[in-house]
């Protein structure tokens, strides 16, 4: 399994290889950690679990790629073998995360905290890696802001039970004929349509099932985010009018079940705080589609 790393502090090559014998719970002879720009000739290329680690410019000090070979029967988690590490060497591990590169990496402290941290690269010359903000304070990291990281939001993963059934219905309708002439779509344009209709239709479903699970996991969403969606929603209503009559009809009864669905967990916007993005109504606004009207409550947005 192979690991990719970075400490905030830097390590003794020794110090490394005791942290990683424990990890892994093999001999610490059994351990080769080695400068990746260093000399190689002294490296142990049996040894049961390997380390290069680069030093790095920023507010991290090192880069590692950990290497256990197969026959290594404790190989932990990622979460898990950087909380170890973390805790044997006194010094905060971030680790990349699993849902997308485009997100935040994570970031945990010797006493166990857990956080998101966004880590930046710079296109110098030099490898420079900076942590610019966490979810939660790090005191190895004292100067650097605490807030929510959007990103992270974005590419969590939520289950859309309704959008997917919608996709396995509609594979029943394949056999079923389109006409082609005078101008209607043809399979292959329906198909497409379809597969931009679901994608859309599982947007508008997320939104619901964040909140009917109090927005967990990260317990907050962005007010551009529920508005962008929004504006899938109006989407849907395009592609409602441009699908075949049995596809159209197939796809707004599950449009139906998830409009039910976000219309019992949310409230009246009286303020028009979504759509206005302020906290009084604007008489001058253009008059949108009921799902504008409504918000969450709590609304689960800082303040603007």
């Amino acid at each position: 399994m192979t690991y990719n790393l970075f400490l905030v502090d830097s390590r003794d090559p020794n110090v490394m290889a005791e942290a990683l014998a424990a990890a892994f719970r093999i001999p610490a002879a059994e351990v080769d950690v080695a400068d990746a720009d260093g000399d190689q000739e002294d490296r142990n290329w049996e040894a049961l679990a390997s380390c290069e680690y680069s030093h790095v410019f920023g507010n991290v000090s090192l880069s590692l790629d950990v290497y256990a070979q197969d026959s290594v029967g404790q190989q932990p988690s990622e979460s898990d073998f950087s909380a170890a590490l973390a805790r044997q060497l006194g010094t905060p591990v971030l680790y990349p995360p699993q849902e997308s590169a485009m997100s935040a990496h994570w970031l945990v402290t010797p006493d166990g905290l857990t956080t998101r941290a966004r880590l930046s690269e710079s296109d110098d010359d030099e490898m420079t890696f900076t942590v610019t903000a966490v979810e939660a304070f790090v005191d190895r990291l004292p100067d650097v802001p605490v807030m929510h990281l959007p990103e992270v939001v974005r590419e969590q993963k939520i289950a859309t039970p309704l959008a997917d059934s919608f996709a396995e219905s509609l594979q029943s309708l394949e056999g079923e004929d389109v006409d082609e002439a005078n101008g209607s779509p043809t399979t292959t344009d329906v198909a497409e349509m379809a597969r931009i209709a679901k994608s859309y239709l599982g947007a508008w479903e997320k939104l619901s099932r964040r909140a009917e699970n109090d927005w967990e996991p990260s317990g907050w969403y962005p007010v551009e985010f529920y508005r962008e969606v929004l504006g899938y929603r109006d989407d849907i209503e395009g592609y409602l009018r441009q699908l075949p009559e049995n596809v159209a009809t197939l796809y707004k009864r599950y449009v139906d079940k998830v409009d039910s669905l976000y219309q019992e967990l949310t409230v009246d916007d009286e303020e028009h705080v979504v759509v206005d993005g302020r906290d009084e109504p604007n008489a001058g606004s253009v008059q949108k589609a009921w799902w504008w009207y409504r918000c969450p409550d709590p609304m689960p947005w800082p303040s603007e």
